[in-house]
């Protein structure tokens, strides 16, 4: 099955054999494809390439490593990497479907708007970081668009 991102979508969890765990408002799905190819799926789906997105965010951020990019604008679907985009066990959480994150020994425990929780392998200080790109990137995002409206 090939999975687009919408707005339900809460995370994108690395699974066993190339699969992901797709984790919705209130669903889950273990898809045949892995985080990555979801993803690349998604970006496509909503008219550009990953690279194209990751390209873009790097414009508006600085080159960073674990880019977030957003793969839909009108909705506000902007997901971020929990490792390198080349790793494996890449994960991508929803920015906008994030209520808190708390640490969780040397992992980090996200807990969503919907009250649901995962916990992932990453530092609670990576997350925070993640988070803080995110909400860069949209704010920059956003302002662009404000100003050429204003032009």
């Amino acid at each position: 099955m090939k999975y687009e991102i919408n707005d339900e979508t809460l995370a994108i969890l690395s699974f066993n054999d190339g699969k992901s765990r797709v984790i919705e408002n209130s669903e889950e799905y273990i898809v045949d494809d892995n985080p990555y190819a979801v993803m690349e799926h998604s970006c496509k789906y909503f008219g550009s390439s990953i690279e194209g997105r990751i390209s873009g965010s790097r414009d508006i951020l600085g080159s960073i490593y674990k880019t977030p990019v957003i793969v839909e604008e009108s909705l506000g679907l902007i997901f971020f990497p929990t490792e390198a985009l080349e790793s494996l066990n890449v994960s991508w959480i929803s920015y906008k479907n994030i209520k808190n994150v708390e640490k969780d020994g040397k992992k980090t425990k996200i807990i969503f708007k919907n009250g649901s929780n995962i916990v992932v392998d990453c530092p609670f200080f990576s997350i925070k970081n993640q988070i803080f790109r995110c909400n860069m990137l949209e704010a920059i995002s956003n302002n662009r668009k404000i100003s050429k409206k204003s032009d």
